[in-house]
């Protein structure tokens, strides 16, 4: 009777010559395997990202018309370009960050109002549609309210927002705001409500339809208020509470124009309606 082989406690048998070999090639299979799979990542990563084959063809502008595409293209194709791309090669159409694109444009241009940025990865073309702020007036600060001396103008939107600085000017012809407040503002600043904003251009075609006077300036005083003064053509102005639905104060000044002032009007000063169910003019 043969005996049987003990082994004692964590002891192993020895492995053959054929069982390392056998260890071996699997150890090699794993490693090809590993760098094979590491080179197409490789590749993969090279060709998308790196190759030439995806880079920027064509950037296609549209909406930019008091901005101009050409000053687009222009600050597109200087370094600052390259500041929205990363890694090696920046033109990639993949390594496009629409976000930082669009933030940058509208950093640079306030007039933009906002962006739609579209990338056509087949044809390798960005499309930029640019949608810009509409002026409805020119808004100075000033100081001085006798002397009137302006500091500085700027084009405001429908929102009461200023985004490009302005000609100084006054007249007819455009919504001219002046500001003797004081407080201090900078592009793309609310400078004043919208609700005001509306009831300028309200009053502004008021006057010249149903009065036969032209508003020359919008005057604010102080801040914190809705008070403010508009200058006419004729020499005088109006005080209106900003606060107030415009209606009654409109029909305080047919009153007392047709009734109370009639032909003096060009020795008129003011014409006070801040007070509620009171006028006062001088």
């Amino acid at each position: 009777m043969k005996s049987q082989a003990k082994y004692s406690v964590g002891y192993q048998p020895r492995l053959y010559p054929k069982d390392y070999r056998a260890k071996e090639k699997n150890s090699r299979k794993r490693m090809i395997f590993f760098i094979l799979i590491l080179f197409f990542i490789l590749a993969l990563g090279y060709f998308l990202f790196f190759s030439p084959i995806f880079k920027v063809k064509e950037i296609k502008i549209s909406g930019s018309r008091a901005i101009g595409s050409d000053a687009i293209y222009q600050y597109l194709n200087d370094f600052r370009f390259k500041k929205v791309l990363i890694f090696f090669n920046r033109d990639n159409i993949f390594l496009l960050t629409k976000s930082k694109l669009k933030n940058i444009l509208i950093d640079r241009f306030p007039r933009i109002l906002s962006i739609q940025i579209n990338k056509d990865i087949f044809k390798k073309n960005i499309s930029i549609q640019i949608t810009e702020r509409k002026e409805v007036g020119i808004y100075c600060q000033a100081q001085n309210l006798s002397e009137e001396i302006l500091e500085g103008c700027y084009y405001i939107d429908g929102e009461g927002v200023i985004f490009e600085e302005a000609p100084q000017t006054s007249g007819t012809l455009i919504l001219v705001i002046k500001d003797y407040s004081g407080k201090e503002i900078k592009i793309r600043d609310s400078a004043i409500d919208k609700e005001l904003i509306v009831k300028f251009i309200e009053l502004r075609d008021i006057l010249s339809s149903q009065f036969s006077l032209k508003a020359l300036d919008f005057v604010i005083e102080k801040d914190g208020t809705k008070d403010f003064r508009l200058d006419t053509n004729e020499g005088w102005y109006i005080l209106f509470d900003g606060s107030r639905d415009l209606e009654s104060q409109i029909m305080a000044l047919r009153l007392v124009l047709e009734e109370k002032i009639k032909e003096a009007r060009k020795n008129l000063e003011y014409i006070d309606l801040r007070i509620e169910n009171r006028v006062y003019y001088k």
